[in-house]
């Protein structure tokens, strides 16, 4: 088993082989340069980082190339060139989403000449909240120091607005025993002003004046995010003339090159490794024990629980994230606290449905009817247990099988106590219609039915007969009059001359979703996910909400709005 690397370019249907050669190339010169910056190579890491530089070589590596650069220099106190190259960066790339470390080590080169108004003004530009104890931590260098209480008095003067300056005079005015009244009189007001905390006083006696280093780097930080994908792409049995039972893992992984590609453009970028992994729990030993793996930023799948949970072994709760992108089942996040579903689980799809149909049904008997899969029969109890627990009653709870006479035969006539609705969970697509116009017969032709949408074959079963009492349970549904399913059904035919499934959407948008966030909160990612507003950014299908869970809260229960199917909460 190993990390596949020809399939990815089969897969993308890259005709240009010498440009995906540059792409390796220059993805290879910056990670070394980088691992030679950390291991406080700086001289090397320059020379491999300058020709990326380049106004020529402008890849996605470009402005990281340059702030390494920068930052190399500003190790070796070669401080006239690492300005130079921030200054070429920030007018190269103005909405690079690191811009705020430029303006941090432009503020460090500054107070270290001495040039305390360039300097505080490069500080102040900064707007990324998460710099903020770096921003105090450099000025604690080269104020905190200071034990002119005289010249102190005169920097706060002279920087009014600035509250790290004032805090630090206010600490040394409660520190220091010459200290007048006239000095305590100034601190009290300086208090008043900016209402300093007791955790704030805390945090700058505790920050003791040392030689102060631009931000530290680490995982987040260096240009990044490598995501691993555990899926059975079956290699062994690879054909390219026919469609593959486990097609679903390619279509899915051709929806995260799209969105690797988007992601380049939003300057977030983002190596994919493919691992062929499908059910041995053995064979997935030696993946989760190569290093390289180990390094991964986010690992998607595996998909079946052997594999998953050997998995899970090494990287819950690591300083990474994992993803099932399939599973419905909510037991997987018992594993630990870094793990996540893309879809809700069973559990949460039925109390969705069941809070619905209470609001639609009139009165508390139901009957449930479900298919011959292990899913079906998972939703189909779960349901129950939902419907019970909220007063309801089953009257009938019936395994069906697929035909209409079965099903005339075996489904009760309902002459004395009528359902108030009817449950359906079917994976086989004829089972919904036959189902509708068997409850027609036995009158019930304004019962609402609650099936899952697994159960109609959308295009045969003119779904829009049943719309007025038809709710839906799907976690992906297909809207296929947005524009951005237009735009991405376009660029996916241009790129493979098939059109996506629902599982290149996934893959896409799943990607999307995660990969940004962990751009915009790196090790605050899960506080990230909490306070996001689903719904800030359109996706494919339904969107993301993890702000109560790690399982995608979004809405399963789809109604019809007259021209299409939407979720219930819209």
């Amino acid at each position: 088993m190993k990390v596949i690397t020809i399939v990815i370019f089969i897969l993308v249907g890259l005709s240009d082989a010498a440009l995906a050669q540059n792409i390796a190339q220059t993805e290879s010169r910056y990670k070394s340069a980088l691992s030679d910056y950390k291991q406080g190579r700086y001289a090397a890491a320059m020379e491999k980082l300058s020709p990326l530089t380049s106004v020529n070589a402008k890849t996605t590596y470009s402005a990281y190339a340059h702030y390494y650069y920068a930052l190399s220099a500003y190790q070796l106190k070669r401080y006239k060139e690492s300005k130079q190259m921030l200054l070429q960066l920030q007018s190269r790339y103005p909405g690079w989403n690191r811009i705020g470390d430029a303006q941090y080590l432009l503020g460090a080169i500054a107070l270290e000449a001495g040039q305390l108004d360039e300097g505080l003004g490069h500080l102040a530009k900064i707007k990324d909240s998460s710099l903020a104890k770096d921003v105090f931590t450099l000025k604690q260098h080269y104020f905190g120091a200071i034990t002119d209480l005289a010249k102190l008095k005169e920097l706060q003067k002279q920087y009014a607005s600035d509250r790290d300056i004032a805090l630090t005079l206010v600490h040394f005015i409660e520190t220091s025993p010459s200290s007048t009244q006239t000095d305590f009189q100034i601190a009290d007001q300086l208090q008043k002003q900016f209402k300093f905390s007791k955790k704030e006083k805390v945090a700058v006696a505790e920050e003791a004046p040392k030689r102060s280093i631009p931000k530290s780097e680490g995982q987040w930080t260096k240009g990044y995010y490598d995501v691993s994908v555990l899926l059975p792409f079956r290699l062994d049995e690879f054909s390219t003339a026919k469609r593959r039972s486990n097609q679903f893992a390619y279509d899915y992984y051709l929806g995260l090159t799209m969105a690797k590609e988007q992601l380049a453009a939003e300057g977030i970028n983002v190596n994919l490794w493919a691992y062929d992994v499908g059910a041995d729990a053995k064979a997935v030993q030696p993946i989760v024990d190569n290093k390289n793996f180990q390094q991964s930023d986010m690992v998607i799948g595996p998909l079946y629980p052997a594999t998953f949970e050997v998995t899970a072994g090494y990287f819950a709760n690591a300083n990474a994230i994992m993803l099932n992108p399939l599973s419905t089942d909510g037991n997987l996040l018992k594993a630990g606290s870094n793990i996540y579903l893309a879809h809700p689980s069973i559990a949460f799809q039925m109390q969705r449905a069941a809070q619905w149909m209470k609001t639609q049904a009139i009165g508390s008997n139901n009957a449930i009817y479900y298919g011959g899969s292990a899913k079906d029969s998972a939703m189909a109890f779960s349901y129950a247990n939902e419907w019970k627990s909220k007063g309801g009653k089953v009257l009938e709870m019936i395994k069906i099988q697929p035909g209409r006479e079965w099903m005339e035969t075996n489904i009760s006539t309902f002459e004395t106590t009528k359902p108030a609705h009817i449950a359906l969970f079917s994976t086989d697509g004829s089972a919904g219609s036959m189902l509708m116009e068997v409850l027609n017969g036995r009158k019930l032709t304004a019962t609402p039915v609650l099936s899952t949408s697994t159960s109609f074959n959308a295009q045969q079963s003119r779904l829009n007969r049943y719309a007025s009492r038809l709710y839906l349970i799907d976690t992906d549904p297909v809207d296929r009059e947005k524009e951005n399913i237009r735009e991405f059904q376009k660029n996916y035919w241009n790129k493979t001359s098939t059109f996506p499934s629902v599982y290149s959407y996934q893959g896409y948008d799943q990607l999307l979703f995660f990969a940004r966030m962990l751009a915009k909160h790196k090790d605050k990612f899960q506080d990230g996910l909490r306070s996001a507003r689903p719904g800030d950014e359109e996706y494919l299908l339904s969107g993301f909400n993890f702000t109560k869970s790690n399982e995608n809260q979004i809405t399963p229960v789809l109604k019809y709005n007259g021209s299409k199917w939407m979720p219930v909460d819209r």
